[in-house]
């Protein structure tokens, strides 16, 4: 949550919850120029204004930002850089954040053997895109706490073949934060006007575009065409290739004979099994846009936290679980 000094916010905590609260701490943190550690409990009778209604408490800490060391994490966030920041809580001074990329610091705690653990721990490529909380041990011994937060590049979503589906899905493809790319062979359709919210607009054969990018375990594809003639061999890249989810539309005739043809070119039944087909989950849509939250919502089931798809009306346990957490 970002708060300025005149007044204007971006962002917030908990869901609102204590958001008044804290932009209170942030206005008087900006005029002091010192930083704020507080706890926010559960309400109750006794604090009825300002509380989580969950149940649970949060720390929230408040610290002015130091121009010098917010622009470079801006600058790229905004250019879709890897870059790391650390918010540093030692117990005998201020709150510090820092910044690193692979190749720079900003910031200091004021420890230089804490400055020197926190770089190191932002430019490990384990920590990039997630987060932690460490106690490091700096000079003459004492425990700091430290958030360590990577941030990576937007993930890649790749839509081949145009249809009312990939406009829909480019549009909620760029919301839920992905760096979309719509390709098609048909110039006459691949006009970036046709989809304002992708990143990219490509005019080529699906196949040869995919065989022309980097494709890692966060990149997402999603094939939208009808074409049988080049989908065999756009399928047989993707899923012999590294990208996390892949899905392609049809009926489940449909998807019996590609099997077949896949299976044909000589892919195997593990490559097979990596095949979302008929893609999307059974949310009864019918209209391009309700199919499109049909495959987000798949995709969000399968790349976050191991979601059942199911309501979470007829679930037990935690509603927000971590990576690997046992599902009720």
């Amino acid at each position: 949550m970002a708060v300025c000094a005149t007044g204007e916010v971006a962002g917030g905590v908990a869901g609102g919850c204590v958001d008044g609260a804290v932009f209170t701490v942030a206005q008087e943190a900006i005029r002091s120029g010192r930083a704020h550690r507080s706890r926010y409990a559960h309400q109750s009778d006794a604090a009825p204004i300002v509380g989580l209604a969950c149940r649970s408490e949060i720390d929230v800490v408040v610290l002015p930002a130091a121009v010098d060391v917010l622009t470079p994490l801006l600058d790229r966030l905004l250019a879709n850089q890897t870059v790391g920041s650390a918010l540093v809580l030692p117990a005998d001074r201020p709150a510090a954040l820092l910044v690193a990329d692979p190749n720079r610091l900003w910031g200091s705690s004021g420890d230089a053997e804490v400055d020197e653990m926190v770089a190191c721990r932002l430019r490990a490529p384990a920590s990039h895109g997630g987060r932690q909380i460490e106690r490091l041990v700096g000079a003459r011994g004492r425990p700091v706490d430290v958030l360590l937060v990577g941030h990576q590049p937007a993930p890649r979503m790749l839509l081949y073949g145009m249809s009312p589906v990939a406009r829909a899905m480019s549009q909620l493809g760029r919301f839920l934060g992905f760096d979309v790319t719509v390709c098609d062979p048909r110039p006459t359709f691949m006009q970036a006007g046709h989809f304002p919210d992708a990143h990219q607009v490509v005019c080529d054969w699906p196949h040869r575009h995919l065989s022309s990018i980097d494709v890692d375990a966060r990149t997402v594809i999603v094939v939208l065409s009808h074409d049988d003639r080049h989908e065999t061999e756009l399928l047989s890249l993707a899923l012999r290739g590294r990208a996390g989810y892949v899905g392609v539309m049809g009926s489940r005739v449909t998807q019996r004979e590609r099997l077949l043809r896949l299976t044909a070119a000589g892919l195997t039944a593990d490559d097979l099994c990596r095949l979302r087909a008929p893609i999307g989950l059974d949310l009864g849509a019918q209209t391009p846009q309700e199919t499109a939250v049909s495959i987000c919502a798949e995709l969000v089931a399968v790349s976050g936290a191991g979601g059942t798809g199911r309501p979470l009306t007829y679930l037990d346990g935690p509603i927000h679980r971590h990576a690997g957490a046992p599902v009720g």
